[in-house]
């Protein structure tokens, strides 16, 4: 729910009603409410949910590791505006309690400046700028 209040805040309205839904897919649903909702802790639950969260990142356009083309050589295509303001949302959103304001604002800066986010240099640019002008 939070995304959806950071997406409307944007104006990415169809955006925040359908994020993440790949979450209710056979292949997310299933090791997230194993993992989060089960209470188990064995090993095989946190390999199934290491997968899912894979399979996640692999099919959102909001997560910059969908761009990735080459790891070791940390190549990575542009990310469409939508997308990485969409990312900056959800990064927000974790900042978030429930109902209550963003309580840490420099998250999607130290986030974009980890040297483990891979992006494209136009699209870490963008973002910068972008995070500039909020």
């Amino acid at each position: 729910m939070n995304v959806l209040i950071e997406c409307w805040h944007e104006g990415l309205y169809a955006q925040g009603l359908l994020h993440d839904l790949s979450k209710f897919c056979p292949q997310e649903f299933i090791p997230y409410a194993i993992k989060f909702y089960a209470g188990r802790k064995d090993e095989d639950t946190e390999l199934r949910w290491k997968n899912a969260w894979l399979h996640h990142q692999n099919h959102n356009k909001h997560h910059w590791e969908y761009w990735i083309v080459n790891r070791t050589t940390k190549e990575a295509l542009p990310m469409p505006q939508k997308y990485f303001i969409e990312m900056v949302c959800d990064w927000r959103s974790f900042s978030r309690k429930w109902g209550r304001r963003v309580k840490d604002s420099n998250l999607a800066e130290r986030m974009m400046n980890s040297e483990d986010v891979i992006l494209h240099p136009m699209t870490r640019e963008a973002l910068m700028q972008y995070l500039l002008e909020r």
